[in-house]
Protein backbone atom coordinates (compact mmCIF):
# COMPACT_ATOMS: atom_id res chain seq x y z
CA UNK A 1 0.00 0.00 0.00
CA UNK A 2 1.26 3.12 -1.14
CA UNK A 3 0.66 7.04 0.12
CA UNK A 4 -0.03 9.54 -1.93
CA UNK A 5 0.39 13.41 -1.32
CA UNK A 6 -1.35 16.13 -3.70
CA UNK A 7 -0.52 20.14 -3.57
CA UNK A 8 -3.34 21.07 -5.15
CA UNK A 9 -2.10 24.75 -7.05
CA UNK A 10 -3.56 27.52 -8.93
CA UNK A 11 -1.59 26.85 -12.10
CA UNK A 12 -0.34 22.81 -11.56
CA UNK A 13 -1.44 20.11 -9.44
CA UNK A 14 1.77 18.12 -8.07
CA UNK A 15 1.33 14.42 -6.98
CA UNK A 16 3.96 11.74 -5.03
CA UNK A 17 3.53 8.42 -4.64
CA UNK A 18 5.71 7.35 -1.39
CA UNK A 19 6.46 3.79 0.38
CA UNK A 20 6.02 3.12 3.73
CA UNK A 21 10.00 4.07 4.30
CA UNK A 22 8.93 7.40 3.42
CA UNK A 23 10.66 7.04 -0.39
CA UNK A 24 9.51 8.97 -3.03
CA UNK A 25 8.23 5.97 -6.01
CA UNK A 26 6.86 7.95 -8.37
CA UNK A 27 5.82 11.70 -9.51
CA UNK A 28 2.91 13.22 -11.69
CA UNK A 29 1.99 16.94 -12.39
CA UNK A 30 -0.98 17.73 -14.39
CA UNK A 31 -2.11 21.60 -15.42
CA UNK A 32 -5.12 22.40 -12.57
CA UNK A 33 -7.40 24.27 -14.87
CA UNK A 34 -11.51 25.09 -13.73
CA UNK A 35 -11.58 21.61 -11.59
CA UNK A 36 -9.45 20.64 -8.77
CA UNK A 37 -11.31 17.42 -8.28
CA UNK A 38 -10.48 16.30 -11.68
CA UNK A 39 -6.79 17.30 -11.62
CA UNK A 40 -6.41 15.43 -8.81
CA UNK A 41 -8.09 12.32 -9.88
CA UNK A 42 -5.70 12.21 -12.65
CA UNK A 43 -2.82 12.29 -10.19
CA UNK A 44 -4.63 9.53 -8.71
CA UNK A 45 -5.61 7.59 -11.62
CA UNK A 46 -1.95 7.43 -12.87
CA UNK A 47 -0.44 6.05 -9.55
CA UNK A 48 -3.63 3.43 -9.13
CA UNK A 49 -2.65 2.24 -12.23
CA UNK A 50 0.49 0.35 -11.25
CA UNK A 51 0.25 0.57 -7.35
CA UNK A 52 -2.34 -0.36 -4.89
CA UNK A 53 -2.48 3.47 -2.64
CA UNK A 54 -4.03 4.01 0.47
CA UNK A 55 -6.75 6.29 1.32
CA UNK A 56 -7.26 8.84 2.74
CA UNK A 57 -5.15 11.64 0.22
CA UNK A 58 -2.95 14.31 1.49
CA UNK A 59 -3.42 17.38 0.03
CA UNK A 60 -2.52 20.77 0.21
CA UNK A 61 -2.29 24.20 -1.82
CA UNK A 62 -5.52 26.33 -3.38
CA UNK A 63 -7.85 23.28 -4.07
CA UNK A 64 -7.21 20.98 -1.07
CA UNK A 65 -10.47 20.70 -0.10
CA UNK A 66 -12.14 21.11 -3.10
CA UNK A 67 -11.83 17.38 -3.58
CA UNK A 68 -14.49 14.49 -3.67
CA UNK A 69 -12.58 11.36 -2.24
CA UNK A 70 -11.19 10.44 1.25
CA UNK A 71 -8.50 13.06 2.34
CA UNK A 72 -6.99 14.90 4.76
CA UNK A 73 -6.17 18.76 4.29
CA UNK A 74 -2.96 19.84 5.42
CA UNK A 75 -1.35 24.00 5.54
CA UNK A 76 0.98 23.54 2.58
CA UNK A 77 3.29 26.37 4.76
CA UNK A 78 3.50 23.92 7.09
CA UNK A 79 4.15 20.68 4.77
CA UNK A 80 6.46 22.06 2.91
CA UNK A 81 8.92 23.17 5.65
CA UNK A 82 8.27 19.64 6.69
CA UNK A 83 9.89 18.49 3.85
CA UNK A 84 12.56 20.85 3.49
CA UNK A 85 13.89 19.97 6.79
CA UNK A 86 13.93 16.36 5.83
CA UNK A 87 16.21 16.94 3.53
CA UNK A 88 18.25 19.50 4.86
CA UNK A 89 17.83 19.31 8.86
CA UNK A 90 18.79 22.38 9.84
CA UNK A 91 17.55 25.86 9.90
CA UNK A 92 16.71 27.82 7.18
CA UNK A 93 15.07 29.85 4.58
CA UNK A 94 12.79 29.10 1.91
CA UNK A 95 11.61 30.92 -1.10
CA UNK A 96 9.01 29.11 -3.15
CA UNK A 97 8.34 30.79 -5.79
CA UNK A 98 5.08 29.46 -8.28
CA UNK A 99 2.46 29.76 -10.76
CA UNK A 100 0.66 32.83 -8.52
CA UNK A 101 2.48 33.87 -6.05
CA UNK A 102 5.91 33.49 -3.98
CA UNK A 103 6.37 32.26 -0.50
CA UNK A 104 8.90 33.58 2.59
CA UNK A 105 9.41 30.87 5.12
CA UNK A 106 11.47 30.52 8.01
CA UNK A 107 12.53 27.16 9.79
CA UNK A 108 14.06 26.60 13.05
CA UNK A 109 16.36 23.82 14.35
CA UNK A 110 13.52 22.04 15.39
CA UNK A 111 12.18 21.81 11.94
CA UNK A 112 9.01 23.74 12.41
CA UNK A 113 7.75 27.08 10.57
CA UNK A 114 8.82 30.69 12.38
CA UNK A 115 7.68 33.51 10.18
CA UNK A 116 5.73 32.98 6.83
CA UNK A 117 5.18 35.72 4.09
CA UNK A 118 3.85 36.12 0.53
CA UNK A 119 3.94 38.66 -2.27
CA UNK A 120 1.96 41.32 -3.00
CA UNK A 121 -1.63 40.69 -5.09
CA UNK A 122 0.26 41.51 -8.12
CA UNK A 123 1.39 38.33 -9.85
CA UNK A 124 5.18 40.14 -10.59
CA UNK A 125 7.63 37.82 -9.25
CA UNK A 126 5.94 34.42 -10.17
CA UNK A 127 5.36 32.28 -12.77
CA UNK A 128 3.05 34.15 -14.90
CA UNK A 129 4.73 37.20 -15.05
CA UNK A 130 7.36 34.79 -17.06
CA UNK A 131 4.71 32.72 -18.43
CA UNK A 132 2.96 36.23 -19.98
CA UNK A 133 6.22 37.54 -21.07
CA UNK A 134 7.17 34.34 -22.89
CA UNK A 135 3.55 34.25 -24.66
CA UNK A 136 3.66 38.25 -26.02
CA UNK A 137 7.37 37.19 -27.06
CA UNK A 138 6.22 33.77 -28.83
CA UNK A 139 8.80 32.06 -27.39
CA UNK A 140 8.78 28.87 -25.56
CA UNK A 141 9.10 29.59 -21.51
CA UNK A 142 11.32 26.90 -20.72
CA UNK A 143 13.94 28.11 -23.91
CA UNK A 144 14.59 31.62 -21.85
CA UNK A 145 17.61 29.61 -19.72
CA UNK A 146 19.20 28.99 -23.20
CA UNK A 147 18.55 33.31 -23.84
CA UNK A 148 19.59 34.03 -20.11
CA UNK A 149 22.73 31.88 -20.62
CA UNK A 150 23.86 33.66 -24.02
CA UNK A 151 23.76 36.99 -22.31
CA UNK A 152 26.65 39.77 -22.32
CA UNK A 153 25.30 41.72 -19.79
CA UNK A 154 21.76 42.53 -17.75
CA UNK A 155 19.60 45.06 -18.96
CA UNK A 156 17.37 45.96 -16.44
CA UNK A 157 13.45 45.74 -15.88
CA UNK A 158 12.32 48.39 -13.81
CA UNK A 159 8.17 47.90 -14.44
CA UNK A 160 6.67 45.57 -11.54
CA UNK A 161 3.23 44.67 -13.46
CA UNK A 162 3.43 42.46 -15.71
CA UNK A 163 1.69 44.80 -18.72
CA UNK A 164 3.97 47.65 -18.16
CA UNK A 165 6.98 45.17 -18.13
CA UNK A 166 5.81 44.21 -21.55
CA UNK A 167 5.66 47.22 -23.01
CA UNK A 168 9.31 48.32 -21.13
CA UNK A 169 10.32 45.07 -22.97
CA UNK A 170 9.11 45.89 -26.52
CA UNK A 171 10.84 49.37 -25.74
CA UNK A 172 13.88 47.68 -25.28
CA UNK A 173 13.72 45.31 -28.18
CA UNK A 174 12.64 48.36 -30.43
CA UNK A 175 15.88 50.05 -29.36
CA UNK A 176 18.02 47.27 -30.54
CA UNK A 177 18.88 45.85 -26.94
CA UNK A 178 19.79 41.91 -27.44
CA UNK A 179 17.25 39.43 -26.50
CA UNK A 180 19.64 37.49 -24.15
CA UNK A 181 20.44 40.28 -21.67
CA UNK A 182 16.55 41.82 -21.99
CA UNK A 183 16.19 38.15 -20.31
CA UNK A 184 18.43 37.74 -18.23
CA UNK A 185 16.74 41.19 -16.81
CA UNK A 186 13.59 39.52 -16.07
CA UNK A 187 15.46 36.46 -14.22
CA UNK A 188 16.68 39.33 -12.26
CA UNK A 189 13.63 41.26 -11.54
CA UNK A 190 11.72 37.95 -10.27
CA UNK A 191 14.89 37.59 -7.69
CA UNK A 192 14.38 41.66 -6.72
CA UNK A 193 10.56 40.65 -6.66
CA UNK A 194 11.46 37.83 -3.91
CA UNK A 195 14.24 39.27 -1.82
CA UNK A 196 11.53 42.38 -0.89
CA UNK A 197 10.06 39.53 1.11
CA UNK A 198 12.76 39.28 3.42
CA UNK A 199 16.33 39.76 4.29
CA UNK A 200 18.07 36.83 3.76
CA UNK A 201 21.06 35.43 6.69
CA UNK A 202 20.95 32.09 6.60
CA UNK A 203 21.18 28.86 4.63
CA UNK A 204 18.54 29.62 1.53
CA UNK A 205 16.76 26.76 -0.26
CA UNK A 206 14.66 27.86 -3.53
CA UNK A 207 11.92 25.79 -4.22
CA UNK A 208 8.69 25.50 -6.66
CA UNK A 209 8.07 24.97 -10.53
CA UNK A 210 10.34 28.17 -11.30
CA UNK A 211 13.75 26.87 -10.45
CA UNK A 212 12.65 23.64 -11.44
CA UNK A 213 11.84 24.76 -15.01
CA UNK A 214 14.26 27.79 -14.86
CA UNK A 215 17.46 26.99 -13.54
CA UNK A 216 19.31 30.07 -14.50
CA UNK A 217 17.27 31.26 -11.71
CA UNK A 218 18.75 28.86 -9.17
CA UNK A 219 22.18 29.77 -10.49
CA UNK A 220 21.75 33.58 -9.90
CA UNK A 221 20.61 32.93 -6.85
CA UNK A 222 23.61 31.21 -6.08
CA UNK A 223 25.72 33.99 -7.16
CA UNK A 224 23.85 36.26 -4.73
CA UNK A 225 23.90 33.50 -1.59
CA UNK A 226 26.83 31.03 -1.43
CA UNK A 227 25.01 29.27 0.93
CA UNK A 228 22.17 28.55 -1.49
CA UNK A 229 20.52 25.01 -2.85
CA UNK A 230 17.55 24.14 -4.91
CA UNK A 231 16.38 19.97 -4.12
CA UNK A 232 15.59 18.11 -7.05
CA UNK A 233 11.71 18.22 -8.45
CA UNK A 234 11.49 20.89 -5.65
CA UNK A 235 8.01 21.86 -7.15
CA UNK A 236 6.80 18.14 -5.43
CA UNK A 237 8.17 19.32 -1.85
CA UNK A 238 4.86 20.16 -0.51
CA UNK A 239 3.10 17.28 -1.63
CA UNK A 240 5.84 15.08 0.19
CA UNK A 241 5.43 17.05 2.80
CA UNK A 242 1.74 16.26 3.06
CA UNK A 243 3.03 12.58 3.37
CA UNK A 244 5.30 13.01 6.04
CA UNK A 245 2.71 15.14 8.29
CA UNK A 246 0.72 12.23 8.37
CA UNK A 247 3.03 9.27 9.07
Amino acid sequence: MYRVGIDLGSSYTKGVLVDDNNKIIDYHIVKTGFDFNAAAQKIIDKFSADHEIKYPIYTCGYGRDEVKFSFVSNSEIIALAKAVFKKYQKKCSVIDIGGQDTKFITINTLGTVDTFKMNRKCAAGTGSFIEEIAFRLNIPPIEFNTYADHASSETRINSYCTVFAISEIVGLIKKGIPLPNIILGIYHSVIDRCLELSPIDDFLVITGGIPDYHPSIVKLFKKKFSNCESPEKSQFMAAYGCVLLNQ
